[in-house]
C-alpha cells in the first residue's frame, strides 16, 4: 500500500479560491439588496410585489451571471442577441438602482424598512458623505460580482497578471 502525498495548493488555486469565495459571498449580498431594493422601490411587501421582486433579481441575477456569455465575439450577427444585449443593459441598471436603494435605505434608516417608499435622494440627504461613498463603492462592488463570478469561473487565473 502506497501512500500518496498530497500536494499543497498552488498559488493560483489559492488564489482563485480567495477570488471566487469573495466574489460568491458578494453575489449574495448582491441578490438580497436586488430583492429587497424592489420591494422598497415598489413601496409593498403584498405578494404580487414579493412576485415580482423575486423574479426580477433572480433574473437580473441570470443576465449579469451571463455577461461573458452575452458579450462573446460571434460569427454570425444574430438579433436576439442585439436584444440580449440591450436587455443586459436594463438588468445592470436595474441591479446597481434596487441595490443602491437598499443599501442606502439600511444606512440612513439603520433598519430595512419594507413596505414604505422614499426616494433616493431623501435617503442620500440623510447620509455623510463618507457613507455615500461607502454606500456607493459597495454598491458597485457588489454589482460587479456576479459577471466577475461568470468570468473567472471557468477561467486560468493568469489574466490577472
Amino acid at each position: 500500500m502506497s501512500i500518496e502525498r498530497q500536494q499543497p495548493p498552488t498559488d493560483t488555486s489559492i488564489r482563485r479560491l480567495v477570488l471566487v469565495s469573495a466574489f460568491r459571498l458578494s453575489m449574495v449580498w448582491d441578490l438580497l439588496t436586488t430583492f429587497l431594493g424592489s420591494l422598497i422601490i415598489l413601496g409593498s411587501a403584498s405578494f404580487i410585489a414579493l412576485g415580482l421582486s423575486l423574479v426580477g433579481s433572480l433574473t437580473v441575477e441570470a443576465f449579469n451571471f451571463s455577461t461573458k456569455s452575452i458579450w462573446e465575439r460571434r460569427r454570425g450577427k444574430r438579433p436576439e442577441v442585439g436584444l440580449l444585449k440591450l436587455i443586459w443593459f436594463f438588468a445592470i441598471a436595474f441591479d446597481f438602482w434596487t441595490s443602491l436603494t437598499c443599501n442606502t435605505t439600511y444606512v440612513a434608516l439603520q433598519q430595512f424598512s419594507l413596505g414604505q417608499s422614499i426616494s433616493l435622494s431623501q435617503l442620500f440627504a440623510q447620509l455623510t458623505i463618507g457613507q455615500i461613498l461607502i454606500v456607493l463603492f459597495v454598491t458597485m462592488l457588489t454589482t460587479v460580482s456576479p459577471m466577475m463570478v461568470g468570468y473567472i469561473r471557468d477561467r486560468n487565473l493568469d489574466f490577472l497578471t
